[in-house]
Formats: C-alpha cells, sequence, structure tokens
C-alpha cells in the first residue's frame, strides 16, 4: 500500500496489516500514529516505531526509539509510548 492511499481516517492507530503493507519510498516518510508516536518507513523498506517528546533537561525536541516492526507491533509501541510519556510525566528522560 502507498502511502498516498491511507485516508486521513485510517492514519490514526493503524492495524497490523495496514502497517505491513506500507511500500517504501525514494526519501524515509513518517506516519503520525496519535499522541507524538511516528511510524517510519525507509527507502530501503525497514519499518520502526519513534516516539516525538521534550526533553526533561532543556525543552528541546527529541525522537525517542521505540522497536523496529514487526518484532514491536502497533499494539505494543503504544504501550512503549505511554510508559515513556509517564516517565516524562515525572521529569525523567527515556
Amino acid at each position: 500500500m502507498k502511502r498516498a492511499d491511507l485516508r486521513e481516517k485510517d492514519k490514526h492507530k493503524m492495524k497490523d496489516t495496514v502497517l505491513s503493507s506500507l511500500e517504501p519510498e525514494l526519501r524515509e516518510y513518517r506516519i503520525n500514529d496519535g499522541n507524538n508516536l511516528h511510524f517510519v518507513v525507509s527507502p530501503k523498506g525497514n519499518k520502526r516505531w519513534e516516539l516525538r517528546y521534550k526533553k526533561p533537561s532543556n525543552l528541546k525536541q527529541s525522537w525517542l526509539g521505540l522497536g523496529t516492526y514487526p518484532e514491536v507491533s502497533g499494539k505494543l509501541a503504544r504501550q512503549k509510548a505511554e510508559d515513556a510519556r509517564k516517565l516524562l510525566s515525572n521529569g525523567i528522560d527515556p
């Protein structure tokens, strides 16, 4: 499935069937799964999960890698992101 084929309503909380069918493009691209959790597809077809967050120490934006797909499913990535958000709410940089 090409990224352009995703409808706006399908972009949030994507199912594993959609994730596995996403095709690589010439440049790396990200799809927001909601709450700053992104699914990244590289030009070679590698797929991974990343969380965008602000570092508690200096408030600069950063990315936290949550694992590669399919080893880390959508459900597990959302749980890992929630765990990281709990740490951030306590001032701990995950």
